[in-house]
C-alpha cells in the first residue's frame, strides 16, 4: 500500500521555500525572548550558529518531512526529530487511530498506570514482544524517554546481579541523568560539570568505534584487538574483576557518536564474556530500534540477543513519549519491584504505539527504509570523490557523511560551515561524532519521506559539498 502523503499544504509554493533569509525577523525575535523564559539549557549560547540550539529556527507548523518557521519558511527535515518522528510529524492516520484505540479501552489521555494493571498495557506488551525475537522470553518496562530506560536497565542488572560495577563502552550516548551520564564517555564536556556525582563504579573499555579505532587502520582490518587488548586484559583484569561487575552496557550500532554498527565478532565475544561470568549484556537501542536500522530492533542484525534492551524516540509513534526497557523473563521471574515512572506507560503513549505498529505493518516500512536506505547510499557512490569528504556510512535511515582530511583529521569547523549552509538552503541536518571527531551530518529522515524531497535535500547536499 502506497504512503500518503499529508504535508501539502507545506508543500503547495514548492520545497524548499523562503520569504525571508533565515533566521528572518520573526524567528530571531523568538530566539531573543526564549532567553528570558527558558532556561539555558535549551536557550543559553551553546553554539554560534543557534544561539542555544542545534540551529536557528523556530517552529510554527510541520507536517510528515516538512518544518515550517514562524517566518513562513518551509525546510524539508532530514533529522526526524532525531529520530523521535520515524513516521513523519503528525501523522494523522497515526493520530486517529491512537484516539480509536483509547476509545475502545475506555481510557483517554493519562493514567496512573504503573499503579494498577490495565488491558491496554497488557495488549500492547504482547503486541510489542511479538516483534522481538523470542519475544516470549522478555518482559517490558515502561518509561518515558530513552534516559529513564537505561537508568531501569542498569539498576535491574544491579539488582538481579548483586553486583555494584558496570563497564560502558567508550563512544556511545546513553543519556543526561546521573546513572546514564555515569556510564558515558562520548565527549568530556558531557562529564565536566557533573563529574563529582558520577558513580565511581563505571568502567570504561574501547566501544566498537571502527572508524576512529586506536588498533586498526581500516574496520576491515579488523582483529578484535579492542577485546583482546583492551577488554579483557586491561579492564577486566587492570580495573576491575569479572565477579564484580554487574552489566556490559553499549549500542551495537553507534548512532549520534558514530552512526557505524558494531562487527558481529565484536558483539559475539561480548556475549562469550557475559556468558562465562554471569554478566548482564544491555544493549542500548534508544535510536537505532524501531526499525531505522532497516530491521525492527538492531540487535536482529546479529546472532547475539541481549539481556535487556531499550528503546523509546519513535517508541511512542510520535504521538506521546514513551520508552521501554525490555527485560529477560528470567531476570524479571526473580527481581522483586523496585522500579517505577508514573507517566511510563500511560494510555495515550501505549496507543500511539500500538497505532504505529499497525501502521509499521500495513505500509510495509521496513521494506521502506531499506529501499530509502539504499536510494541514498546510490547518491554516496560520488560523494567521497569530494573534497573534505572523507566516509559516507550507515545502515537503513541511519546515515552520515563524516567530513575530515584523513582518519585523524576531522574537520568539525568545515561540518558546522557545511549544515548552517544547507539550513540556509532549507535543509535540516544535525551533527554528529565523539571525542574530538566532532565531524559528521546525520542522515536520519522520517521513513514517510517522499522520494522526491529527499532527492531535492540530497542535491542540496551535494552542491554544497561540491563546492
Amino acid at each position: 500500500m502506497q504512503i500518503k502523503d499529508w504535508s501539502e499544504d507545506l508543500q503547495k509554493r514548492g520545497v524548499p521555500y523562503f520569504k525571508n533569509e533565515p533566521p528572518g525577523p520573526r524567528s530571531q525575535e523568538m530566539i531573543d525572548k526564549a532567553k528570558h523564559y527558558i532556561t539555558s539549557c535549551w536557550a543559553g549560547k551553546k553554539c554560534e550558529a543557534g544561539d542555544g540550539w542545534d540551529l536557528p529556527l523556530t517552529v510554527r507548523r510541520v507536517a510528515n518531512s516538512l518544518i515550517e518557521d514562524v517566518d513562513g519558511n518551509v525546510y524539508i527535515d532530514l533529522n526526524g526529530g532525531i529520530s523521535t518522528m520515524n513516521f513523519g510529524y503528525n501523522n494523522p492516520e497515526i493520530w486517529m487511530r491512537t484516539l480509536e484505540i483509547m476509545e475502545e479501552y475506555g481510557i483517554r489521555g493519562i493514567f496512573p498506570s504503573n499503579d494498577y494493571n490495565t488491558p491496554l498495557m497488557v495488549d500492547t506488551s504482547q503486541k510489542i514482544l511479538e516483534t522481538v525475537p523470542h519475544g516470549e522470553n522478555y518482559r517490558v518496562h515502561y518509561a518515558c524517554d530513552g534516559t529513564e530506560a537505561n537508568e531501569a536497565a542498569i539498576k535491574t542488572a544491579i539488582s538481579y546481579t548483586g553486583r555494584s560495577c558496570v563497564v560502558s563502552f567508550m563512544g556511545a550516548f546513553y543519556g543526561r541523568t546521573m546513572g546514564s551520564l555515569s556510564c558515558m564517555a562520548q565527549k568530556a564536556r558531557d562529564a565536566e560539570t557533573f563529574r563529582p556525582l558520577r558513580s565511581s563504579n563505571i568502567y570504561f573499555a574501547e566501544g566498537p568505534n571502527c572508524p576512529n579505532c586506536i588498533f586498526c587502520k581500516e574496520p576491515e582490518d579488523c582483529a578484535g584487538h579492542c577485546i583482546d587488548y583492551f577488554l579483557k586484559d586491561r579492564v577486566l583484569s587492570y580495573q576491575v574483576y569479572p565477579h564484580e561487575v554487574a552489566a556490559f552496557i553499549l549500542e551495537p550500532y553507534i548512532t549520534g557518536g558514530l552512526m557505524h554498527p558494531a562487527p558481529q565478532e565484536f558483539l559475539k565475544s561480548l556475549r562469550e564474556i557475559c556468558d562465562e561470568h554471569q554478566i548482564m549484556l544491555i544493549f542500548d537501542e534508544v535510536q537505532s530500534g524501531m526499525g531505522r536500522s532497516g530491521k525492527m530492533w538492531t540487535h536482529e542484525h546479529y546472532t547475539v540477543e541481549p539481556d535487556i534492551f531499550t528503546t523509546a524516540k519513535s517508541f511512542g509513534g510520535g504521538v506521546a513519549p514513551l520508552s521501554a526497557a525490555i527485560i529477560s523473563d528470567e531476570i524479571m521471574e526473580n527481581l522483586p519491584a523496585y522500579h517505577g515512572s508514573t507517566y511510563g506507560g500511560a494510555p495515550i503513549s501505549l496507543a500511539g504505539n500500538m497505532a504505529a505498529l499497525e501502521y509499521m505493518e500495513q505500509y510495509k516500512l521496513l521494506d521502506q527504509v531499506i529501499m530509502l536506505g539504499n536510494h541514498i547510499e546510490k547518491r554516496f557512490n560520488d560523494w567521497d570523490s569530494y573534497d573534505n569528504v572523507w566516509q559516507t556510512r550507515g545502515w537503513g535511515l541511519l546515515k552520515a557523511v563524516d567530513f575530515r582530511e584523513s582518519k585523524d583529521k576531522p574537520l568539525p569547523d568545515y561540518k558546522s560551515q557545511i549544515q548552517l549552509e544547507l539550513f540556509k538552503k532549507g535543509v535540516i541536518t544535525m551533527s554528529g561524532g565523539q571525542g574530538r571527531y566532532l565531524s559528521l551530518l546525520r542522515i536520519i529522515p522520517p521513513f514517510t519521506i517522499p522520494i522526491y524531497q529527499l532527492d531535492t535535500a540530497l542535491d542540496i547536499f551535494e552542491e554544497t559539498i561540491q563546492k
